[in-house]
């Protein structure tokens, strides 16, 4: 006895890390990036939009597990990276507090 056939889901096409941290980066600064609504977040005030940890690495340049280290060691110790909000299991934060955060860091 034979069943239907499966056909297999295609894998996901991988893209380039590089290509979409650009593509965030550009979409920022560009203030196009999509306020998290679709993504079940909470509303911001005025134009407020939520960053994950790519967007915010995306925002300050640096790599996503510099922002990781940086969340687990309240660091830099000048003036330690802000604090996310957990919300569906993963760490967000208001892209005006990076942004504020950014600007109060001592020069490098």
């Amino acid at each position: 006895m034979t069943g239907p056939t499966h056909t297999p889901t295609p894998p996901v096409v991988p893209g380039a890390l590089g290509t979409s941290i650009d593509d965030l980066t550009a979409a920022v600064e560009a203030g196009t990036a999509s306020a998290g609504r679709l993504l079940g977040l909470p509303e911001l005030p005025g134009d407020g939009v939520w960053v994950d940890i790519a967007g915010a690495a995306a925002v300050v340049g640096v790599a996503s597990q510099t922002i990781t280290g940086w969340v687990n060691s309240n660091a830099p110790q000048e003036l330690p990276f802000p604090a996310p909000q957990r919300i569906l299991y993963r760490l967000y934060w208001p892209l005006a507090d990076i942004q504020g955060w950014m600007g109060a860091r001592p020069p490098r």
